[in-house]
């Protein structure tokens, strides 16, 4: 058995839709609130993804029109391109106060992460400086510092976006595959001047030829869109 005696079939069944599992705990008790955070602790035990169980710990503080907005949607866990358009539960959770601290606080750890990479101060690992599932949140996170236009945000994506998708020294690797395409596709998304100039400043920078693609995609209609939000 896993964490808390949590079998395998169970930490599926409960963390492949965790908002929807939240908000059907909430509704059963504590206890099935605590098999949640067992099942979630028990796939962070085989797939490390903290910020996810941070966001999962944010959850109770939110407010209910933020839940289910994170609940309804299809695109909470990954946010393509094929995704912009639809509703975007970033939006919702822009009006919520304890959302945007959490992104605030998530984004610029992030952007220190990266920073540390590339100064040398912590070893370098392709695709490695985020999990997957943590790259999903962290770019709703910046979705949401947009659609706030925030600012803060400016000096936090000018860091964030050019050094996810661009390793130190000259390997053709990124840090993060999944954070670079993923805050590519929020800048087409919810354009602004900021993240619209990291994105320039990443294809000008990027050797890792998937992501340069990806990026290319992006830049023109979040030039468009950024014109009209002006």
């Amino acid at each position: 058995m896993m964490e808390s005696d949590v079998s395998m079939d169970e930490m599926k069944r409960l963390t492949e839709q965790h908002y929807q599992s939240f908000l059907q705990a909430r509704l059963a008790g504590a206890k099935a609130l605590a098999r949640l955070d067992a099942a979630m602790r028990a796939r962070h035990a085989l797939l490390p993804m903290p910020l996810t169980l941070r966001e999962l710990a944010l959850l109770p503080q939110l407010c209910d029109a933020s839940l289910l907005a994170l609940a309804r949607s299809p695109h909470c866990g990954h946010w393509s391109r094929d995704d912009i358009g639809a509703d975007d539960p970033a939006q919702v959770l822009a009006d919520d106060v304890a959302y945007a601290e959490f992104s605030r606080a998530i984004l610029e750890e992030a952007a220190r992460h990266l920073d540390a990479i590339h100064a040398g101060q912590l070893p370098y690992v392709a695709d490695a400086a985020f999990a997957t599932a943590d790259s999903g949140v962290l770019a709703r996170a910046a979705r949401v510092a947009s659609y706030r236009d925030e600012g803060w945000f400016a000096p936090v994506i000018a860091t964030l976006l050019p050094q996810a998708c661009v390793a130190p020294g000259t390997a053709r690797s990124a840090p993060s595959q999944s954070l670079a395409m993923a805050l590519g596709h929020g800048v087409e998304t919810i354009p602004t001047p900021a993240s619209v100039e990291a994105l320039r400043t990443a294809l000008a920078q990027v050797r890792h030829a998937g992501i340069r693609k990806k990026l290319e995609r992006n830049l023109k209609p979040a030039e468009k869109a950024l014109a009209r939000r002006a």
